[in-house]
């Protein structure tokens, strides 16, 4: 959707070509784009395997298309049909790529406009950060409403993830935590399922934002993979923001401290909704990697380090 991704964001290992999609598929597109691909280009970054390129059809007009079949990995194309009803149903204040079609036969492809830009550089800089945090307001300028409304409650969404140290407490799979952890788990699993009521709310949340799927152009900041949308608190993606910029060795508080949403929001909120992510990646990263996606776990495992150091700081806890 924009250039090939920078220095220091995860790469897929498995992205894919224009070419590489079956020729009816491709011609399936064409058709109801209303004119042949000319030409392509590969985009890197990201953890979907499959396909992701920027088209270029004989009429002149540009499209990102991405693409997956479940022999790639079983749960992608779940989460582009998740992704497609979601950027359908996106109101037009959300500054984000317009789905232009959905084709869905075995092979899962969502065709957007193309957007020029690149992800915003890591380490992330200041200046970039104040103003992506401005940005994500346009995502909660309103209650979500209309097709939005069907969207899941965060609660429901990250229930099962965010009760991963209590699973973890009761002896599944402690070996996969660091000595911290195992002195305060007990305080963590019971922060971490305190997270499910702080994060409530009737907002847009993407739930996914970190550099790699935000696009930085001429035009401003374009928001993309839209799996995880849900309703929700409206300052969960500023959290999400800040521990992507933790994750690269910032420091975020001095971004929560000076956020007029963030400065509001109750501490303990913040560090509930922290312990429940490092929870979450704690448990997934002593499991294999899913199946086409080899670098998940080293990502996952990066950020759980930095936002464990956060807890750490927020709290005291030695």
């Amino acid at each position: 959707m924009g250039e090939p991704t920078p220095a220091g964001l995860p790469v897929s290992a498995r992205r894919m070509g224009w070419t590489a999609l079956p020729p009816e598929v491709r011609c399936a597109i064409e058709d109801r784009l209303g004119s042949p691909v000319v030409a392509s280009s590969t985009r890197r970054g990201g953890f979907s395997p499959g396909v992701a390129a920027v088209v270029t059809c004989a009429d002149g007009e540009r499209y990102f298309v991405k693409a997956v079949h479940p022999d790639l990995n079983p749960v992608s194309p779940v989460m582009y049909r998740d992704e497609a009803r979601c950027a359908a149903a996106l109101p037009g204040r959300v500054p984000a790529p317009r789905l232009r079609h959905v084709h869905d036969d075995g092979w899962v492809a969502l065709v957007f406009e193309a957007v020029d830009g690149a992800p915003p550089e890591v380490p992330w800089r200041a200046v970039d950060v104040r103003r992506l945090l401005g940005t994500v307001e346009l995502l909660t300028a309103a209650p979500v409403g209309g097709d939005l409304a069907a969207l899941p409650p965060v609660p429901d969404r990250l229930d099962e993830s965010f009760r991963a140290y209590r699973r973890l407490a009761d002896g599944n799979g402690l070996d996969a935590l660091s000595d911290w952890e195992r002195r305060h788990l007990d305080r963590l699993a019971a922060a971490a399922e305190d997270a499910l009521e702080f994060t409530a709310g009737d907002f847009l949340v993407h739930l996914d934002l970190r550099a790699d799927n935000i696009i930085s152009s001429r035009d401003g900041d374009y928001i993309v993979d839209w799996s995880w949308a849900s309703a929700g608190a409206p300052w969960i993606d500023k959290v999400c923001l800040l521990v992507n910029v933790a994750t690269y060795g910032g420091d975020p508080e001095p971004f929560l401290a000076d956020d007029r949403v963030l400065a509001a929001v109750p501490p303990d909120h913040v560090t509930a909704f922290l312990a429940g992510l490092s929870g979450m990646w704690a448990e997934a990263v002593a499991q294999p990697p899913p199946p086409g996606i080899p670098n998940l776990r080293a990502f996952q495992d990066l950020q759980a380090t930095a936002v464990r150091a956060w807890i750490r700081a927020r709290t005291g806890w030695d």
